[in-house]
């Protein structure tokens, strides 16, 4: 202990550089929320370029003006060219954009300098103090000397400077900082400007006092990453307080017991409280606004016919024994590859793509395989294929611990929460002689399947029979993921990417979903992982780096990142760019044209030619009505009979809704019977949907109990009261506008099928079976609510009064007993909302639903509701039926704000 003042003086020039580094990170984030992950490239770059300078002579105040402006023209220059075209792309596709800008700036330093150390120029002066056993150098000390310095200079910019709060208005609402006068554009220029100028000062101060390399450097931002979470992305004072636990536990760990002496220590202790952080701060929902969208709705499509299937398969099976010049046996191997690399973009695809979570340590996962599967065969003498279950199975279990983080985090915190992942594998798991081996590498024998000279065997290392086995796991792979994303399933895993909120209010288990896709990603990794080992025999480290996860990213993304059929053309695409490259001898070149090529397929999935497709196929659909409603009253056999005034299907009794100090709802009391229509209303921030949240699971209450159909229903989640028979629709829109109508309410019926993902992995009849009956029930509730003439429309192309009955069609489709309608009227004209109107009581009669009604049109709910309660400030202050309660004192006053006794007529009369 008498050294923890030693170490923590050691450690200051890790705090300096990852304050530096978190400031740039929280610069970006706060000017256009993204995740900046080419951050430690845009640091890298300008410090290359001062070591090229300081070759040519030129003097240290130069070098350090040079670094600066370099790296922030390089921010402007990310900004204009990458970040601008996809202002209107969802958060992963920005992100995927930060990477491949990472993989260009990495790669373009690594063909011009080389990828050797190189020792940078100093910018302090030289010398140094004992510190123990140790040297503290002037550098370092000027380093966080310098990071205190712009720390302050940075806080005051954005707390009292013009330029500063325009920033901050412009990330906050780029409309309403367009009214106030600010042009957004400008000022997120600067500020990405601003965050290229301290990255390149952080580079330049770093490298003096460590060494320049290529693919050394970037990773050196990577514990900034957790500074900034630990403070949130958005926080400077957070971000530096952020870098002070990070610096001073990275200078601290290693030197506390034998575990602190092993390589990685401290990224293991950080990356554990990082995630802890972030699971402590999440959420249990999100909304549509909150979650992150990987990419177009992926419905069921024609398939190819028989023969089309059958001659691919021919060519699958014959190929490898085609006549082939001996120079081009490297083919098989490319091959080989190919079909690895489609198992890991299909992975990617299923996470990423379809549920939006955005995995960076997908490498991760298939070094996890590689190396398990070194340790089952030489330890547990577990030969292939016995071993594949298990090493996958491993991978499996280790991404969904990852996926456990993802219960209540996500968009970039989880991409975060990734990274972190990955840096902590590469530095201590795969560094690990017990995992990996001495030397940093696993080996195993050559696996022969069956007896060697007997009949049948197959000897693996032969490329050519290893090609059947790798051909055969990739179709699995395939054929389950596309079973997958055409059943229950995956309507459950678009809909929780679409809306977590919605998802849940559907009766889908928002945690097993994100767990499965985890779980079943990793799966997929882990195959690969364990192919990997089986085809090379030996398993590198650094075959699994981080840079390797963003790698499989970009075969993913420039498939489409949603696309099964992309993912598979990329990673043949990207395997024959290794033959091509290496025929060519231009073997360094693979990594600059492989990021370029994820570069250009990110910006043309913006503004190029999938928007030209796009629309084309808009201008192709037939016209989908447009301006008012057509509402057709209910023309289908009652499917369940209630009687008004039957039994409670909803008793709210006593709940108070508290958020730190304040209280948002005290004291509420309300209930609901069967077949019967009541109102919730009461003036702007009165707590209805804070009460509405409350009753259908979105918060806890701190008081009171909430009884759904006779059960006790206060601590069930969403997914158990929509299981029970609570249904409802939301005051912002909860749709998937990439998908059909008859899509968004086909997830609808998610209760209703009892298959799970293996019988639909598999196409069992029981989920054939339910398939069917699931679009038979879509079809009769989009009859029922008078939409069945767009069920084939994208619902991103209806109007907005179109999307309101779609929401009903899927709440109505859960066979829910009790629907609660969060402003259904909202943005309706009069006409339409009497016509809604007509439609509610017409589901009433015809189904026996009851149904709960939060309005601010109070012509609506007294025209249509038996009973009102009336909520203001959150305190219940009137119930009852409509005349009652329009005539009331209290009532009056709450909702126009005068004496009681001089306004009671205007609202009596409405």
């Amino acid at each position: 202990m008498t050294h923890i003042p030693i170490y923590v003086l050691l450690s200051l020039p890790q705090v300096g550089a990852y304050a530096l580094f978190a400031l740039g990170i929280v610069v970006t984030y706060r000017a256009s929320r993204v995740l900046n992950l080419a951050h430690g490239a845009m640091a890298m770059l300008p410090a290359y370029v001062v070591y090229a300078l300081a070759q040519a002579g030129a003097p240290v105040p130069v070098l350090v003006v040079a670094g600066v402006v370099i790296g922030a023209l390089l921010g402007m220059f990310v900004e204009r060219a990458v970040l601008r075209p996809l202002r209107n792309q969802s958060e992963t596709t920005q992100t995927v954009g930060t990477v491949a800008v990472l993989g260009v700036v990495v790669a373009v330093v690594a063909k011009i300098w080389g990828t050797a150390s190189l020792n940078a120029p100093g910018i302090f002066p030289q010398g140094h103090w004992p510190i123990g056993n140790s040297l503290l150098h002037y550098g370092e000390v000027g380093l966080f000397g310098v990071a205190l310095l712009i720390a302050g200079a940075v806080a005051l910019l954005f707390r009292f400077t013009g330029i500063g709060l325009a920033m901050r208005a412009a990330a906050e609402n780029r409309r309403a900082a367009s009214l106030m006068g600010i042009d957004p554009d400008r000022t997120t220029s600067a500020a990405w400007a601003l965050a290229g100028g301290l990255a390149g000062i952080s580079g330049v101060l770093l490298a003096a006092v460590t060494s320049l390399h290529p693919y050394t450097l970037p990773r050196q931002v990577l514990p900034a990453f957790v500074a900034t979470l630990l403070g949130g992305l958005g926080s400077i004072p957070g971000a530096l307080a952020g870098a002070g636990v990070v610096g001073v536990a990275t200078g601290i760990i290693p030197g506390l017991g034998s575990f602190g002496r092993q390589p990685g220590s401290a990224q293991v202790v950080l990356a554990l409280v990082a995630l802890v952080v972030m699971a402590m701060r999440g959420k249990r929902h999100g909304t549509a606004a909150e979650s992150s969208s990987g990419g177009g709705w992926t419905a069921r499509r024609a398939r190819p016919p028989l023969y089309i299937w059958g001659a691919v398969g021919a060519l699958v099976v014959a190929w490898p024994w085609l006549p082939l010049p001996k120079s081009l046996d490297s083919i098989h191997g490319d091959a080989n590859l190919a079909a690895v690399y489609s198992i890991i973009a299909v992975s990617l695809v299923v996470l990423t793509g379809w549920v939006g979570q955005i995995s960076l340590a997908q490498a991760s996962f298939v070094g996890v395989s590689a190396f398990v599967t070194g340790l089952l065969v030489r330890g547990l003498h577990i030969p292939f294929p016995l071993n594949l279950p298990i090493a996958a199975g491993v991978a499996a279990l280790s991404a969904s611990a990852l996926g456990v983080v993802a219960l209540r985090v996500r968009g970039l915190y989880l991409a975060v929460a990734t990274l972190i992942f990955g840096w902590m594998a590469d530095a201590y798991l795969f560094k690990a002689s017990w995992f990996v081996g001495e030397g940093g590498s696993s080996t195993i024998k050559n696996t022969i399947l069956g007896r060697p000279g007997a009949i049948p065997s197959f000897d693996l290392s032969d490329r050519r029979i290893f090609w059947y086995v790798a051909a055969a796991a990739a179709t699995l792979a395939l054929v389950a993921a596309a079973n997958l994303r055409d059943s229950k399933t995956g309507r459950a895993l678009f809909a929780v990417r679409g809306s977590e909120t919605a998802a849940a209010s559907l009766g889908v288990n928002v945690t097993r979903m994100k767990l499965f896709a985890f779980g079943f990603s990793g799966l997929l990794a882990g195959i690969a992982g364990n192919l990997i080992m089986v085809d090379a025999r030996t398993a590198r480290a650094d075959q699994f780096a981080f840079t390797f996860s963003l790698f499989y990213l970009a075969i993913a993304a420039v498939g489409g990142l949603s696309r099964l059929s992309g993912a598979v053309a990329a990673s043949v695409a990207f395997a024959a760019l290794s033959e091509v490259f290496y025929r060519v001898q231009l073997n360094g070149y693979l990594e600059l044209v492989s990021s370029v090529l994820l570069l250009a397929a990110i910006l043309l999935r913006g503004a190029g030619v999938q928007s030209l497709i796009r629309r084309v196929r808009v201008r192709g659909r037939r016209a989908v009505p447009s301006g008012t409603i057509s509402i057709h009253p209910p023309a289908v056999p009652t499917r369940r009979a209630a009687a008004l005034g039957g039994g409670s299907v909803l008793a709210v009794e006593n709940v108070t809704v508290q958020f730190g100090g304040l209280t948002a709802v005290s004291q509420a009391s309300l209930d609901v019977r069967e077949g019967e229509i009541a109102g919730l209303i009461g003036p702007n921030g009165a707590g209805k949907t804070t009460l509405f949240n409350a009753i259908s699971g979105l918060n806890s209450p701190t008081r009171g109990t909430v009884r759904l159909f006779g059960k006790d229903a206060t601590d069930l989640d969403v997914h158990e009261r929509a299981a029970l028979g609570l249904g409802r629709t939301f005051q912002v829109l909860q749709l998937i506008s990439e998908a059909t109508v008859f899509d968004n309410v086909l997830i609808g019926t998610h209760l209703h099928s009892r298959s799970g993902p293996l019988a639909h992995m598999f196409v069992t009849d029981r989920a054939v079976r339910a398939e069917r009956e699931a679009r038979e029930r879509v079809q009769w509730a989009l009859e029922l609510v008078g939409l069945q003439s767009v069920a084939d429309a994208r619902a991103g192309d209806l109007p907005f009064g179109m999307l309101r009955l779609v929401e009903i069609a899927r709440a109505v489709v859960t066979d829910a007993r009790l629907i609660l309608l969060d402003e259904p009227a909202s943005g309706l004209d009069e006409r339409e909302t009497d016509r809604l109107g007509d439609l509610l009581l017409g589901l009433r009669s015809s189904l026996g639903l009851a149904l709960l009604v939060v309005e601010h049109d109070v012509r609506f709910v007294t025209r249509m509701c038996d009973r009102l309660t009336v909520l203001d400030r959150g305190h219940i202050i009137a119930a009852g039926d409509a005349q009652t309660v329009r005539s009331d004192p209290a009532v009056i006053a709450a909702y126009l704000g005068e004496a009681e006794e001089q306004k009671q007529p205007a609202l009596a009369g409405v």
